[in-house]
């Protein structure tokens, strides 16, 4: 099957731009914390351009776990962040982006370098060498470096570290060239009382999320929409569920859109970059189950949406082992019910599970549960009113399992695997806002 044709192009615009990179290319990181998330991240960030108009967000988690387009709705903002990273990460990959001579370039990295370990000249210097980099690679880009934030997960040896780089890199950026925004004044308070984050920092909610918006809109050069806006759910997925819900609720009402919900396969996706007609938001959450998507459909109705694409059901599989296929299809019809109840006029896409690939520890009796669920969601289209596609089927080998050169670590995908789902959602108008008649 061939890339729909936007993706090629990006493709060849991303060889265009970066092959003016004359440097020696860095080296990769010796170490990472989650090298399959990496891989993940990194190798779709690769296949994607980035254009001398847009603002780029890279770097850490605080990055990676922001919704910056629609914090200040603009979708010239990217998003390269990967949790987990740090400086020596962002340095790794930082060459990509500066050869494509961006208008700004926002990177908060040093967190996850301060809990390695890892010396504070060293970190400085890894921070000096990705302006000094991007410097070289695009003089008229404005940079700014978020400094890190202080915590109370932090040891005393890791807060006085956090301090020591701070200030350090505040005497560097005098001479190199980039301005450091003071995250860490704006954020810390409400870490410590539990206000801008549940896990002392680790993961900011809605409200954290409000105030770093506001620390960099400035810089950014247009105001911060995202508004904090919580309340409490009765089932607990987990922290990140709680975290990432509450940043929904954060955000302005996006009516009339497309809404691509479920799982970590929309989460880690980037939906707007696949389809950069301003009308698609991504309302995955990593880990979440059959009910925890139900549970927060009503979050959508305010929205009222013109489609919805949904993929759920991996996680309730992979949880429980001994759950049959059955068990698993009826949360998922509770699902949809819920959907065409509260939004009767939302045009719903109930897309397959995917099968995983044999590498996953989870593999051994997955997918034969999946492909019955599957068949089940094929019949009840016409029942509920919705439409089925079969993405499975798309990323599927010979033998029915998730293809090798679709997938990072056998259950999540690659770059190859979303350019391939992307080209199946692209048929007909699947993607394309609904002409609906006015009110006269």
């Amino acid at each position: 099957m061939k890339r729909i044709l936007y993706v090629a192009t990006m493709a060849a615009v991303l060889a265009a731009c970066c092959c003016g990179c004359s440097q020696k290319p860095v080296a990769k990181p010796e170490w990472f914390t989650n090298t399959t998330y990496f891989e993940e991240k990194n190798g779709m960030y690769a296949e994607m351009p980035v254009s001398p108009k847009n603002i780029v967000m890279v770097g850490d988690d605080y990055i990676d776990r922001g919704l910056w387009n629609e914090f200040f709705a603009d979708t010239t903002i990217k998003n390269r962040g990967i949790t987990y990273d740090a400086t020596e990460h962002v340095l790794y990959r930082i060459d990509q982006i500066a050869a494509c001579k961006p208008a700004k370039v926002f990177v908060s990295a040093g967190w996850n370098d301060v809990l390695h370990g890892t010396p504070d000249a060293v970190i400085v210097s890894n921070i000096e060498q990705i302006f000094s980099r991007i410097r070289k690679n695009s003089p008229k880009t404005k940079c700014y470096w978020l400094n890190i934030v202080g915590s109370p997960v932090l040891t005393p040896e890791q807060a006085a570290s956090v301090k020591s780089v701070n200030d350090q890199v505040v005497q560097l950026s005098f001479k190199a060239g980039f301005e450091v925004i003071d995250i860490d004044s704006a954020l810390r308070a409400g870490i410590a009382d539990s206000t801008y984050s549940w896990d002392g920092g680790k993961l900011l909610n809605g409200a954290g999320y409000e105030a770093l918006a506001q620390a960099i809109e400035r810089q950014i050069g247009k105001p911060h929409l995202n508004r904090a806006n919580d309340r409490e759910y009765p089932l607990e997925v987990s922290d990140y569920y709680r975290h990432r819900v509450s940043i929904f609720r954060s955000l302005p009402e996006t009516k009339n859109k497309i809404i691509m919900l479920g799982n970590s396969l929309n989460n880690n996706a980037l939906w707007t970059e696949l389809f950069p007609m301003g009308y698609i938001v991504n309302r995955g959450i990593s880990g979440d189950v059959v009910d925890g998507v139900c549970q927060r459909v009503d979050e959508l109705v305010a929205d009222q949406p013109d489609k919805i694409f949904l993929i759920t059901g991996t996680n309730d599989l992979v949880n429980e082992p001994e759950a049959t296929a059955l068990t698993v299809y009826d949360r998922y019809e509770k699902l949809i019910r819920t959907i065409r109840e509260q939004l009767p006029q939302t045009e719903l896409y109930v897309q397959s599970i995917l099968p995983l690939n044999p590498k996953s520890k989870f593999y051994a009796g997955f997918n034969d549960r999946a492909a019955e669920i599957n068949k089940l969601l094929d019949a009840g289209a016409g029942r509920y009113g919705y439409f089925y596609i079969d993405i499975a089927k798309v990323l599927s080998d010979e033998k029915g399992d998730l293809r090798e050169d679709c997938t990072t670590d056998g259950i999540h995908l690659s770059a190859n695997g979303y350019f391939f789902w992307a080209a199946e959602l692209a048929r007909g108008n699947r993607m394309m806002l609904s002409i609906k008649p006015h009110d006269n």
